[in-house]
């Protein structure tokens, strides 16, 4: 059984990925690990899917400097799916 935040780990690695690097083969697979650890620690606090869904937002736009895309909600209540065991 994997891990909740290895599960929040791979969730931002291969649905998320603001940047477009899960696709390269040289990349390391880390990229968005302080993310999800950040997700994680967000949901034992009790956070909730809007809370998280705007901090994946802020990650996107104001800690990269992208424009947003619209995955940042669904990554955020798959995260809250994983973390309470329904995924």
């Amino acid at each position: 059984m994997i891990p909740k935040l290895e599960k929040i780990k791979q969730l931002l690695w291969e649905e998320w990925d603001p940047i477009g690097v899960s696709e390269l083969e040289d990349w390391p697979s880390d990229e968005y690990d302080s993310y999800a650890m950040h997700i994680f620690s967000m949901l034992n606090d009790g956070k909730s899917i809007q809370d998280l869904t705007e901090y994946l937002l802020w990650a996107e736009t104001e800690n990269m400097g992208l424009s947003p895309s619209n995955l940042h909600e669904p990554v955020a209540r798959s995260a809250k799916q994983i973390f309470e065991g329904e995924i």
